[in-house]
């Protein structure tokens, strides 16, 4: 391992909370799309800081097993999800048919990409959870991200 990763993770942590709070205070406008926007992107910094607050945990092993009882919570919230995911980006995806207004079509792609995203991950949850007495943690790693793009 890494020594400095926990070290810089948490350096992470620490900007993107003061990223959020800046697009909070920052959403204050007149122009509700671009407050919900700013609000958006303020959410995803503290989704961000999040993650690595939790691969700071998987870095030092303090990462605690699923339980029977949180596998087969598991199963039915991520089957739902993946059901309502799919819904979603078919319908998003005849809406950008249909739709003629570039501004429109930008945010109607900007959510079908966190769909598509979610489902791909949501796709991989269930694989590891269906999975679960063969799973390791490198194995749920790969399970879990395989197949989620990353834009670099």
């Amino acid at each position: 391992m890494n020594v400095t990763l926990p070290s810089k993770f948490r350096d992470m942590v620490k900007i993107e909370r003061y990223n959020a709070l800046n697009l909070k205070r920052s959403s204050n406008v007149s122009n509700n799309m671009v407050k919900v926007l700013m609000k958006s992107i303020a959410y995803d910094s503290l989704k961000h800081a999040d993650l690595f607050k939790a691969l700071i945990e998987m870095l030092r092993g303090l990462s605690k097993p699923l339980s029977e009882e949180d596998y087969a919570k598991l199963d039915k919230v991520i089957i739902e999800h993946i059901n309502i995911e799919s819904m979603m980006i078919k319908e998003i995806e005849a809406l950008l048919k249909i739709v003629d207004d570039e501004r429109l079509k930008y945010v109607l792609r900007y959510i079908l990409d966190d769909e598509r995203r979610h489902h791909s991950l949501l796709l991989g949850l269930q694989e590891a959870v269906n999975r679960r007495e063969v799973v390791g943690k490198f194995d749920w790693l790969n399970i879990v991200w395989k197949d989620v793009p990353f834009f670099f």
